[in-house]
Order: structure tokens, then C-alpha cells, then sequence
């Protein structure tokens, strides 16, 4: 499923560089990053949250049908709202046209029919998968025949956000049997519930998306639509490695959360166990240093090899993810550290844009500056939420080390004070008196 999230964006990419060119392939970069944030305010953080909640009922239909058309819900209340504040703000504090935008809306839409959280949440990820593949799919052909110059820019945003839509169709008849039945129950009250109870997964979801997204327009502001593309190509790249984190707490989140409930121990095992996976991290480090630089040259040509330094840059950022997904994602957001761990990635937030600017008039290439800002919060964040794991989760661990030895010896007490009590004293005195008695 991941792989085809990544796998379509990146076929396109030469095709895209080269038909479009680098100004107009800026403005489509530049529409899908304002599309993609869209998106995040409309899901509203609920693949962390929602997913949680049907994982901890997901033999209980009812519930989980309920809490479908809940989310649901509550997502075509936002779409509605960020629609109507995004075509006012087209034009103006937006640097994209109207009809631009609304063609990044798709990609929303496409969020609502397409809940991902609950495949996950319920491990039907190969489900899931099939609808990826197919949209993903459909949308290739569609680019590759129907964008053929750079006066297809509206066109070409609008396929690629329109991939989750047809996703969202080919999860129907999944989606129909496990869900539809909720929505006859459906309440204002509901749709405040689930706002308040995904607030939390919402600003970490914002705040992520912003980290994703934000660095294309940051250089925009600062360069230009061409330095613009040539990030794009560089952070395109770094991406193409995110899905195997995502796909790892995918898989994981739902059993570390279930043991962080009934077996905190073996949740802690799982989570170092995953800090197995840092040597791939370290692989994909590797690749972007040293080979990514040529597959830039041979596939988009001498145009973009401004992209080169950057990507060179941002190599290191795949292994700090990967140490992040273990200690902050797992660790501190199942295991009671939930406020600080949404605090600290507001913070992080915080850092890249103060890092960005402050070095973005320092440094001759904003691009740069840019790729040095996102490293700064990576860091911050895994400093912070090592030490959590370091201080908090072996406390957690010396604890029920120490609380199994007391059992132990609880027990051990228990057996010999059975052993010495006054029946078993007076048994004894029963048998011995048996054994005078046939003596005699």
C-alpha cells in the first residue's frame, strides 16, 4: 500500500519535470503541498486517535460501525469549512488560483471516502491495499496521457488528488458491510466528542504535515518558484523513504498500544526491539548521499541538478526518523506521555520555522537553510523523547522487574507459612500418632 502511495508520485516525477518545466512544475508542487495540508486539517488527526479507539473494540461491530460515521462525519463538517476559508484566501494569501485549489481539494475528498485508519486499525491493511494500487494505477495512466504541456497544470493537480477518490470507491464494497449502519446514529454531540478527543492526534497530524509540506512554500517565499521545484525533486527523494517508517508503527502501533494496557513489559520489548530497524535507516542515509545525486542527473536531466546539495543535505533525515518513530511514536504516545509528547512536537515545529528564517538571509541557497531546519527538529525531537524512553522506560521496566522478584518471594512466604501452619502442625501430629499406633 505504501509503496504504491510512493511508487506512483515518483514514476511521474521525470515526466512531470520535463513536460512542465521547472516554473510550472514549482506551481504544482507548490498546489499539492497547500492540498496536502488541507487534507491534514480535514483528517483531523484521526489515523492516530480513531485508529487507536476501533483497534481497542475491534470485535465489537457496533462500536466500531459507530465510530466510522462518527469520524466520517465530523471530517465533511471540516472539509466544508477549510473549503470555504481556502477560496477566500486563493489569490491573495494564498499564492495559487481558485480553481487551482479546489483541485487540491480533491485530495480531501478523496480522505473522507477513503478511511485508511480503520483498515489499519482493524489489520485489513491488504484491503487497503488494493484500493491504493488500483487508484494509484489509474492515476499514472491518466497523467502520462493527458498532461502534455505546461498549460496542464490545473490537470495535472487534479489527477494526482483525485487518486485517494478512486481509492475511496474501490474500498466500498469493504467498507459498506463493516461501517454504514453508524450513521443513523450520528449526533452533533457525537461529531464535539470526536473533536475533542482528536485534538491531541490532530496537532501532532498538523504539525507533521506542516514539517512535510511548509518547506516547498518556505522556499517559494524565499527563492522563487524555481528554487521551489528543484527542492521538491531533492524532498521527493527523502519521501520515498517515509512509507517504510509509516508502515512500521502501522504495524506496530496497535500491539504496542493493546500491551501498553494489559502488558506494559512486552510493549517495552517490542519498541527496542524495533530499534533494529535504525540499520535501514542508515541504509536509505547512504543511498541519498551517494546515488541519489546521479538517478537526479539521469532522470530530470542537467535542469535540476540544483537539487543535488539539498538532497545531500537532507540525507541524514531518514535515520533520525526512524529513532523518532521508535522512541516518540511508539514510546511516549502509548505510554502515558501523550501531553508531552504533543508538546514537543509543537516545539519542534517552532524550531524548524526559527531555524529556517534565521538562516534562510544567512545562507546563499534558502533551499539549504530550509533541508538544515528540518534536520534541527528531527534532532530536538529525538534528544527529547530518548530521554524519556532512557529515563521513564527503563524506570517502567526495573519496576516490573523488581514487582515480579516480590511476587516471587510473596509466594515463597505464602508456601512456608502453609507448610508451618497450626493444621498442617496438627496433621503432622495425626500421622505421627497413625504411625505410633501401627508401631504398637
Amino acid at each position: 500500500m505504501h509503496a504504491a502511495d510512493v511508487l506512483q508520485p515518483l514514476l511521474i516525477l521525470p515526466y512531470a519535470g520535463r513536460v512542465l518545466g521547472p516554473l510550472h512544475f514549482g506551481q504544482f508542487a507548490y498546489a499539492l503541498s497547500i492540498g496536502w495540508l488541507a487534507t491534514t486539517i480535514v483528517d483531523y488527526g484521526f489515523h492516530w486517535t480513531a485508529q487507536r479507539a476501533a483497534a481497542s473494540v475491534r470485535h465489537e461491530p457496533a462500536m466500531i460501525a459507530s465510530l466510522f460515521a462518527e469520524v466520517t462525519a465530523t471530517k465533511a463538517i471540516l472539509w466544508f469549512v477549510v473549503t470555504l476559508a481556502g477560496v477566500a484566501a486563493s489569490d491573495g494569501l494564498l499564492a495559487v488560483s481558485r480553481p487551482l485549489f479546489l483541485c487540491a481539494m480533491l485530495n480531501a475528498v478523496g480522505g473522507i471516502l477513503f478511511p485508511t485508519w480503520l483498515f489499519i486499525a482493524l489489520e485489513r491493511a491488504s484491503q487497503a491495499a488494493v484500493a491504493v494500487v488500483v487508484s494509484r494505477g489509474v492515476a499514472l495512466l491518466c497523467f502520462l496521457t493527458m498532461v502534455t504541456s505546461s498549460a496542464h497544470t490545473e490537470l495535472a493537480v487534479a489527477i494526482q488528488s483525485s487518486a485517494s477518490i478512486a481509492a475511496g470507491f474501490v474500498s466500498l464494497p469493504f467498507i459498506v458491510p463493516i461501517g454504514f449502519s453508524g450513521f443513523r446514529a450520528v449526533t452533533p454531540s457525537a461529531v464535539g466528542m470526536q473533536l475533542r478527543n482528536g485534538w491531541r492526534g490532530f496537532l501532532f497530524t498538523l504539525v507533521e504535515r506542516i514539517f512535510v509540506t511548509l518547506p516547498v512554500p518556505l522556499v517559494q517565499h524565499f527563492s522563487g518558484y524555481v528554487a521551489a521545484g528543484q527542492y521538491s525533486i531533492a524532498e521527493k527523494f527523502v519521501n520515498a523513504t517515509r512509507p517504510f517508517f509509516r508502515a512500521m508503527w502501522e504495524t506496530l502501533l496497535p500491539r504496542v498500544a493493546y500491551c501498553a494496557r494489559h502488558d506494559p513489559e512486552a510493549g517495552l520489548v517490542l519498541i527496542r526491539r524495533s530499534l533494529l530497524t535504525l540499520v535501514v535507516g542508515a541504509g536509505f542515509t547512504l543511498f541519498l548521499f551517494f546515488l541519489a545525486p546521479y538517478v537526479i542527473i539521469l532522470l530530470f536531466g542537467e535542469s535540476f541538478s540544483g537539487a543535488i546539495p539539498i538532497v545531500r543535505v537532507m540525507s541524514v533525515i531518514p535515520l533520525l526518523i526512524n529513532a523518532n518513530t521508535c522512541t516518540s511514536n511508539l514510546y511516549m504516545f502509548n505510554y502515558g506521555h501523550e501531553r508531552a509528547w504533543t508538546f514537543l512536537n509543537v516545539s519542534g515545529l517552532l524550531i524548524f520555522l526559527a531555524a529556517a528564517f534565521l538562516l534562510s538571509p544567512q545562507l546563499s541557497n534558502a533551499a539549504i537553510a530550509v533541508a538544515i531546519a528540518q534536520i534541527a527538529r528531527e534532532c530536538f525531537v529525538l534528544v527529547v523523547s530518548a530521554g524519556f524512553f532512557l529515563t521513564f522506560g527503563a524506570a517502567r521496566a526495573r519496576s516490573s522487574a523488581t514487582q515480579g522478584d516480590g511476587e516471587a518471594r510473596a509466594s515463597d512466604v505464602a508456601a512456608g507459612s502453609m507448610l508451618i501452619s497450626p493444621t498442617n502442625a496438627q496433621g503432622g501430629r495425626h500421622v505421627r500418632m497413625e504411625y505410633s499406633s501401627v508401631d504398637d
